[in-house]
C-alpha cells in the first residue's frame, strides 16, 4: 500500500511539473513573440521610410543597437533584397545576404517566427522575421529578430528543481505517513489473520479487542460476533450430540438386553411375546426419534416450501385428525376459529406440524374427563393461536426449558406416552423461521396454555 501511495504521489507530481512546464514554457514564448511583433511593428514605418530615401548604414546600426538592448535580442535590418542594411551586432553582417525561412515569410507580407538550435552559441533561439510591407504591397523588406531562449531554460530549469524537491519531499512524507498507517492497518487485520487461524485450528475461544470505529473495528466487532456464535454452536452441537447418545442408548439397550435373553435362555411363548413387545416397543420409540431428528434438521427445507393458502385448511385438517383422538380420551374439545381467516405465504406441513405437537402434547397430558380449547386471534401485528388444557401442567421451575431439545418434564411418564423430547423444539424453530413467537404459561395441577403467533405481514 505505501509502495502505491509513492508511485502515485511519483506519477501526479511528474504530471502536474509536465503540465506547468509546458504552461510556462507557452507562455513565455508568447510573450516573447508578442514583444517582438510589437517592437518590429513600431520599427517598420522607419525603416521602410530609410530605405526610400537611402539608408544610412550607420544610424541604422545605431537604432538596431538601441533597439537590440531594450528587447534583448539581435536586431538585423533587411532590404527588399535580402540585404543587410542594419545589424545590431557592430554591423557583422552589413551588406551580405540573409536568406532564412522566416525571412521569406516577411517578404511575402506574412510575420515568420522559429525556435532553433543555434550551433554558434548552443542554445535555443526565437527567431522572427517582421514584414515592412505597406498596404498591399510585397517584398519591401524585412525586420529580422534572434532572441536567445536561454533565460527561459534557467527559469524552467529553476521550476524543474522546485518540481523535483517537491516530488521527493512529497514522496518522503507519503512513504512515512503510509508506514505508520499501514502499521495502523496491518496490526488489527494480521491479530485478525492469527486469531482466524487459531479458530481453524479448533480455539473457539477467541476475541479481539475493538480499538477504533472504522472498518477494521467494524471487522474486529464482527468476527468477535462469529466467534461467539461459533462457540455457541459448538455447544449446542456438543450438547445434541450427547443427548441424541443418551436418548439412542437407551432403547438400543433395552432391545439388546431382551434379545440376549431370547437367544440365551429358555422361556414359555408368553415370556417370549412379552420381550418381543418390548422389543417393538423400543423400536417404535427409535423409529420416532429418527423421524423427529430428521424433521429438526430439515426444519428450514420443510418451512420455505411456501404457499398462498387459507389459514383455516389446515388448521381444520389437524382438527379433523385431533378430535377423533380427544373423543377417544373422553376429552372435551373447545375450538374458537373465524371463519374467514386470511391467506398466509406459509407451509402448510409445517403449519400442521407445529399446531398438531401442541395439540398432541395437549391431549396426552389430559386427563379423561378433562376438556382443552383451540382459539385463533386476528390481533393488531400478528395472528395469536392458543391452545389450553386442563392436563397436569409444568412446574413453574420447568418452564424456561420447556422449548429445549430432549428436554422432559416428567421422564418417566413422557417415555411411557412415547414422546421423544424434540416436538416443541421443532415447533419453535419452525415458527421463529416465520418470524414469530411461541411461549407458555402453565400451574402443576391447573393445565397449560401453549400459544404461538405469526406475523400479519407475511399474510
Amino acid at each position: 500500500m505505501t509502495v502505491t501511495y509513492l508511485l502515485l504521489v511519483a506519477a501526479v507530481m511528474m504530471l502536474t511539473g509536465f503540465i506547468v512546464m509546458n504552461e510556462l514554457e507557452d507562455y513565455h514564448l508568447a510573450v516573447k513573440q508578442e514583444n517582438l511583433e510589437r517592437t518590429g511593428k513600431l520599427l517598420a514605418p522607419f525603416i521602410s521610410s530609410q530605405i526610400h530615401t537611402g539608408a544610412d548604414p550607420y544610424r541604422l546600426n545605431n537604432v538596431a543597437v538601441d533597439f537590440a538592448r531594450q528587447i534583448n535580442a539581435r536586431v538585423i535590418f533587411l532590404d527588399e533584397g535580402r540585404i543587410v542594411i542594419g545589424d545590431s551586432r557592430d554591423g557583422e553582417l552589413l551588406g551580405q545576404v540573409l536568406s532564412s525561412p522566416e525571412v521569406e515569410e516577411a517578404l511575402q507580407g506574412r510575420t515568420g517566427r522559429s525556435v532553433r538550435h543555434s550551433r554558434l552559441t548552443r542554445q535555443q533561439v526565437l527567431q522572427m522575421a517582421i514584414p515592412l510591407a505597406n498596404g498591399q504591397k510585397k517584398g519591401q523588406g524585412a525586420i529580422f529578430f534572434s532572441a536567445s531562449l536561454n533565460p527561459l531554460d534557467e527559469t524552467l530549469a529553476a521550476v524543474r528543481g522546485f518540481f523535483v524537491l517537491a516530488t521527493l519531499f512529497a514522496m518522503t512524507l507519503t512513504a512515512g505517513l503510509g508506514a505508520v498507517f499501514a502499521h495502523h492497518l496491518s496490526g488489527p487485520v494480521k491479530e485478525l489473520t492469527a486469531a482466524a487461524q487459531r479458530m481453524a485450528a479448533g480455539k473457539l475461544d477467541q476475541k479481539i479487542p475493538v480499538t477504533s470505529r472504522d472498518e477494521i473495528g467494524e471487522l474486529a466487532a464482527q468476527f468477535n460476533i462469529m466467534a461467539d456464535s461459533l462457540r455457541e454452536t459448538k455447544k449446542r452441537l456438543t450438547r445434541f450430540v450427547a443427548d441424541v447418545s443418551h436418548e439412542l442408548r437407551t432403547p438400543l439397550a433395552s432391545i439388546h438386553v431382551c434379545l440376549q435373553s431370547l437367544q440365551h435362555y429358555e422361556m414359555k411363548p408368553e415370556e417370549q411375546r412379552e420381550f418381543l413387545q418390548d422389543i417393538n416397543q423400543e423400536t417404535q420409540r427409535l423409529i420416532y426419534l429418527v423421524e423427529d431428528l430428521l424433521d429438526l434438521t430439515r426444519r428450514e427445507e420443510v418451512a420455505d416450501k411456501r404457499v398462498i393458502i387459507p389459514l383455516n385448511l389446515p388448521i381444520n385438517e389437524v382438527l379433523n385428525v385431533t378430535i377423533p383422538r380427544a373423543a377417544r380420551k373422553e376429552l372435551k374439545f373447545f375450538t374458537q376459529v373465524p371463519e374467514n381467516l386470511p391467506s398466509f405465504n406459509i407451509s402448510p406441513d409445517a403449519f400442521k406440524r407445529v399446531l398438531f405437537n401442541i395439540l398432541d402434547n395437549a391431549i396426552k397430558f389430559t386427563q379423561s374427563g378433562g376438556w382443552l380449547k383451540l382459539s385463533v386471534e386476528l390481533c393488531e401485528k400478528d395472528l395469536r393461536i392458543t391452545v389450553q388444557d386442563t392436563g397436569c401442567g409444568i412446574p413453574q421451575e420447568e418452564l424456561p426449558f420447556i422449548f429445549e431439545r430432549f428436554y422432559r418434564v416428567d421422564q418417566a411418564r413422557s417415555r411411557d406416552l412415547g414422546g421423544t423430547g424434540l416436538g416443541l423444539a421443532i415447533c419453535k424453530e419452525i415458527v421463529e423461521l416465520y418470524g414469530g413467537t411461541i411461549g407458555v404459561e402453565s400451574r402443576e395441577a391447573e393445565g397449560s396454555i401453549f400459544y404461538f403467533t405469526l406475523p400479519l405481514s407475511s399474510a
